[in-house]
């Protein structure tokens, strides 16, 4: 899973919890900007603020991994 891709999984979090960016952003005391950037895949957060993002939304890694479906091997199909 790429960071864009996981970036998605955050938005749609968000916008469950009706959250607005400008909340996460206020949240994390980082500029709105910033996290947009973030929500939209194109700055990948440092790993602490990633932990913070993940901590508001209520989101685990390891569950949102557990979803990725498994990627084929076209040398044993």
């Amino acid at each position: 899973m790429t960071f864009k891709e996981f970036s998605k999984i955050i938005k749609e979090k968000r916008m469950r919890l009706n959250v607005t960016q400008k909340k996460m952003a206020e949240l994390l005391y980082i500029s709105q900007t910033k996290y947009n950037k973030i929500e939209n895949g194109l700055r990948e957060p440092d790993f602490e603020l990633l932990q913070r993002i993940l901590k508001q939304l209520n989101i685990s890694l390891d569950d949102e991994m557990k979803k990725e479906k498994p990627k084929t091997c076209k040398y044993f199909d």
